[in-house]
């Protein structure tokens, strides 16, 4: 029982870990695309 306790565990810090960096991947690339002049270099 102690067993499937510590699966259940480390599971849902499994996926909440992943959630988040899901997460602040995706807000990079939002901040990346409405900030384009600060990241991108320019074309002349």
């Amino acid at each position: 029982m102690k067993n499937f306790y510590t699966k259940i565990i480390y599971i849902i810090s499994v996926v909440t870990l992943f959630s988040v960096i899901v997460r602040v991947v995706i807000y990079s690339v939002n901040y990346i695309e409405n900030n384009p002049d600060k990241y991108l270099p320019s074309q002349k």
